[in-house]
Parts: C-alpha cells; structure tokens; sequence
C-alpha cells in the first residue's frame, strides 16, 4: 500500500492517537501503566504527522530532498549512538534501571524521533 497523500498520513496519525489514548486509559484504570509501551505509540503517533508535514515536499524525488535525508540520517546517526552509549552506561552504573527489551523500545522511539525531527529542521533551512 501506498500513502499517496498527506490527509492520509493525517488519518493514519489519528489512529494511532486514539490508540494511544486508549491504551493510556486502559492501562491506568487497570493500574499497569507502561510507560515504555506509550513511548513508542507516541513516537509513532509523531512519525504519521512528521510524515504527512514531509510529504509535499518529499514527493520529488530532486537534490535538495536527497541533501535533506542524507544529512539527517547522518546527524541521527550520531545522535542514536550518543542514545546507546548512554543507555548502556545508565543501565550498568545502575542510574537507571530497564531490562534490555524495554531499553531497546526507548532506542527505537528516540531514533523515529530523531530521524523525522532532523529532517523537519533540515527542510526548513534548505
């Protein structure tokens, strides 16, 4: 399937914030709250409406789109390392305590994060 569209970017973003929505509700009134698990529903709540913000400008396939990923995967990629490192280094002198799943969710969210925040920046400089 392919998104052809930004108001379907929009819609899809939609879906994913009444998941989140839902699962924030069930999970308090069942008091078993993750917040790790509505991290991700949020990051990829982001990535739907970064996504449809992108797609008009995205959609030609030209230099200056290129440039703009290019560049932002180059800065997410250091910025990914910078996440894991101090992940790592959290999780072994105990400044934080997650198991190893749930530290991987949280890399995984900051990275959609990152990449569709570092875009948005570059293509407003650009």
């Amino acid at each position: 399937m392919k998104i052809t569209s930004r108001k379907n970017f929009n819609i899809i973003g939609t879906l994913f914030v009444l998941i989140f929505a839902v699962r924030t509700v069930m999970g308090i009134s069942t008091n078993s709250l993750s917040l790790v698990e509505l991290f991700i529903w949020g990051s990829l709540t982001y990535l739907c409406f970064a996504a449809g913000y992108l797609y008009p400008q995205f959609k030609e396939k030209d230099e200056r789109t290129q440039l703009i990923k290019q560049k932002g995967m180059q800065y997410s990629m250091s910025l990914v390392l910078v996440f894991f490192i101090a992940g790592l280094l959290g999780n072994q002198f105990d400044i934080f305590n997650f198991d190893l799943i749930e530290l991987l969710q949280i890399i995984v969210a900051l990275t959609i994060i990152t990449i569709f925040s570092s875009w948005i920046i570059l293509s407003k400089k650009y």
